[in-house]
């Protein structure tokens, strides 16, 4: 008898990581699993240190390493497999859907989908598994509920951590007694860096800490922001970031005297850091593009 699959979409973070494990030794015996992670080009290095981690204590080497092909007028796109050693690092499946789409952001925010879901699905068509044949497991926790997709039943999205009730706790509290973990600087600095999609107050933090993390985003402002989504010149310029917000005033806002994330109340303004929703609030997949998180 053909066993049902399940098919887990790894995104390279430490709830992700565990969401894995849960699921092998959940249905490890009872279920043909397929995991993949899908690198963009503007991952973290640590973030890949940890993927290659990942594929040798959970996926024992079977993970699918791949990046989204973005291919010519009215073709979507593809993938092709690379490795830790081969993966993109200077955003070059990010600047080709770029090139092709124009600048992604709040008004156009289909880079997830671009290079992301559509290579995934793509990928794991062209390796036998066609769509509405696998359930795929995302790793949104208990307490990020709001996260789900409302298409999870049409999709055949399933959150095994909201099942078990895991929370951040208890992802930090399984993760620190295992020999690897994700070690970035800090938690503002989860995949992709500089995600528009991440809150205010963490892209602040870091135009603050690393600028340089804003240099590929600044790049694509200035060559691609008046590609439209035919690939030509002369559309309307675009940014990347809320409000309409450039790289650049990213960094310039987070440089000014009245911002400090670190120092609490240090003006009237917005900076306080305790909660603020103008501030701390995200979008869906700010850390870890989970494809259910729409």
């Amino acid at each position: 008898m053909t066993k049902p699959r399940l098919a887990i979409s790894f995104s390279g973070g430490e709830s992700s990581a565990v969401m894995s494990m849960w699921c092998y030794l959940l249905y490890g015996d009872t279920h043909d699993i397929r995991a993949t992670f899908v690198n963009t080009g503007c991952e973290h290095e640590e973030t890949l240190r940890f993927v290659r981690d990942c594929d040798t204590h959970i996926f024992k080497g079977t993970l699918d390493w791949i990046e989204a092909v973005t291919n010519g007028p009215r073709k979507g796109p593809t993938a092709v497999k690379v490795t830790y050693e081969t993966a993109s690092r200077n955003g070059e499946p990010f600047e080709a859907a770029i090139r092709k789409h124009g600048v992604f952001g709040p008004t156009h925010p289909q880079c997830t989908s671009r290079l992301k879901t559509e290579p995934m699905l793509w990928w794991r068509k062209q390796n036998g598994w066609p769509p509405k044949t696998y359930d795929t497991a995302v790793g949104i926790r208990a307490d990020e509920i709001d996260r789900v997709s409302a298409q999870r039943e049409r999709d055949r999205i399933v959150y095994p951590l909201i099942q078990a009730g895991f929370t951040k706790q208890h992802v930090n509290d399984i993760m620190s007694e295992l020999p690897w973990r994700l070690r970035l600087p800090g938690e503002h600095y989860g995949n992709c860096t500089w995600c528009w999609k991440k809150s205010k107050r963490k892209l602040l933090t870091l135009a603050k800490d690393s600028p340089e993390v804003f240099d590929f985003p600044k790049r694509m402002e200035a060559q691609y922001g008046h590609t439209d989504v035919a690939g030509t010149g002369g559309g309307k310029h675009r940014t990347f970031f809320r409000g309409n917000l450039s790289a650049c005033d990213l960094i310039q806002l987070a440089n000014t005297t009245q911002f400090d994330p670190y120092v609490p109340k240090q003006t009237e303004t917005m900076f306080d850091p305790s909660f603020d929703p103008n501030l701390d609030v995200g979008g869906g997949c700010g850390e870890s593009c989970e494809i259910g998180a729409d």
